[in-house]
């Protein structure tokens, strides 16, 4: 924040000089509430001004209530500053708090135990360690050695990835990250900016809406259930579209209708969309049989697809981002300003096993142990058939399961930590609260540890409310 100097050869009055200071960088988010301001003489030395100046600029902050004094504590910006500030304003301080919503202070209560031991986290990650091409990484020491065959590493990745993607992909429109996150987070950067209101599929993963909130951008939420309108589009001034197409594929004929009849909609109101592949691309590619909306497109000026290349070894993927041309350029350069241009040994390492044969082999032996989780699950859960529903038929990544409940949502999470188990519940439809039981993500063990801790948990919640009742 730049310093108060003081025009003294102005017309305009030197309180409301000082005024106008706090009030911008109080709107601006520089001093946050509770932020101890100087005293009144010692401002008054500071500036060279009488006292009586500093006394008048105060007072007139105290009744625009944006400061407040208090004998022993002294003078402080106003907690409620930022309630008196204009709706369309947005400070540093109201993007610091934003995602401070009913979803996010759940997600709070369950994050400060990601790192406990004894805690099996079912909140998803990266690659399941045991579902990995290399479990260790001395075991990508023979992926290092490679031969030039006159092609530049970049290039030669793109083209591999758009082999797998189910459509006439253009290598020339992809963007590489190092991680799902990051393209997200850059398509974030040259699409949005603070203050803008989005519309997310649900449900969506907690660690991508949280990144959405936390920069300021406003989310609403839609479903199959509750899908967007033309009307919703011009009442909330939407910006950007995103949605997963994972997600809802229980039926192929009506999910692409609804898909297309979505994607027509932001093409009529030049609406962009981003969709987010979560599924690791080499599965998705294998499973998925219904067209993403970047195959739909008619016209690919509106849609942007995002996703990742993941299991080469715990804690290492690369992200994609494919989109129009022009876009790209724009991807690009905020990519070099955020500083997010993957390693080249990581490029390298991927191009190497993108063209190998073992990883086309280890991808069918890790879809068959994918399948055998979710039928494992399945069978610990039965006992429960009456009071949950498998929503998601679609995705080899994760069960998703709708519990049928009136519990709130505070209360299913402390029976979640009770059980020692971190899982975060989702809106339902018709009651109900949707859970996702990752199977990529979690190694077999914890993985199996956790069938049996959600169990437990659903167990107490159908006893909480028959109590309640």
């Amino acid at each position: 924040m730049a310093r108060l100097i003081l025009d003294f050869d102005s017309k305009k009055p030197l309180y409301k000089q000082i005024v106008e200071y706090y009030q911008n960088a109080i709107l601006n988010g520089y001093l946050i509430p509770g932020t101890l301001l100087p005293t009144e003489r010692e401002l008054a030395i500071q500036l060279e001004v009488n006292r009586s100046t500093i006394t008048t600029a105060y007072a007139e902050l105290r009744a625009n209530g944006l400061i407040t004094s208090k004998q022993g504590s002294g003078t402080r910006v106003s907690e409620e500053a930022e309630d008196l500030l204009p709706n369309h304003s947005i400070t540093w301080n109201k993007l610091r708090n934003h995602h401070l919503n009913e979803d996010s202070v759940v997600f709070r209560q369950v994050y400060q135990y990601m790192n406990e031991p004894s805690f099996i986290n079912l909140m998803s990650g990266t690659a399941a360690s045991d579902l990995c091409l290399a479990k260790e990484t001395k075991e990508l020491i023979p992926f290092t050695m490679r031969e030039s065959n006159g092609r530049s590493v970049t290039s030669s990745i793109t083209s591999s990835l758009c082999q797998f993607i189910k459509n006439e992909a253009n290598p020339e429109n992809m963007v590489l990250t190092s991680s799902i996150e990051q393209s997200i987070l850059i398509a974030l950067k040259c699409l949005l900016t603070p203050g803008d209101t989005i519309a997310v599929e649900a449900p969506a993963k907690f660690s991508h809406i949280n990144m959405l909130l936390t920069s300021g951008i406003k989310v609403i939420w839609f479903s199959n259930d509750n899908p967007l309108t033309e009307q919703l589009l011009r009442k909330e001034k939407l910006k950007l579209v995103i949605t997963s197409p994972l997600y809802n594929q229980s039926n192929k004929a009506s999910t692409s209708k609804k898909r297309t009849d979505l994607l027509q909609l932001c093409e009529r109101a030049t609406i962009p969309m981003v969709e987010i592949i979560e599924a690791p691309l080499l599965i998705h590619s294998k499973i998925s049989s219904i067209p993403t909306y970047y195959e739909l497109a008619s016209d690919r000026k509106f849609v942007i697809q995002i996703g990742h290349f993941t299991g080469i070894a715990p804690g290492i993927s690369i992200g994609w981002i494919i989109g129009p041309s022009n876009v790209k350029l724009r991807l690009q350069e905020v990519q070099m300003q955020l500083g997010l241009i993957p390693p080249p040994v990581l490029l390298e390492l991927v191009d190497n096993i993108l063209s190998s044969e073992v990883m086309m082999s280890h991808l069918d032996d890790v879809l068959k142990e994918l399948n055998d989780r979710r039928h494992h699950l399945l069978s610990v859960i039965e006992p429960f058939s009456e009071n949950i529903t498998i929503v998601e038929k679609g995705d080899p990544t994760s069960l998703w399961i709708d519990i049928k409940t009136q519990v709130p949502d505070k209360e299913i999470v402390k029976v979640f930590l009770e059980e020692r188990l971190l899982i975060l519940p989702h809106a339902g439809a018709n009651d109900t609260v949707r859970i996702k039981v990752p199977l990529f993500y979690v190694d077999r063990e914890p993985l199996l540890e956790g069938a049996r801790r959600l169990v437990a948990s659903m167990n107490k919640i159908l006893r909480r409310e028959l109590v309640q009742a």
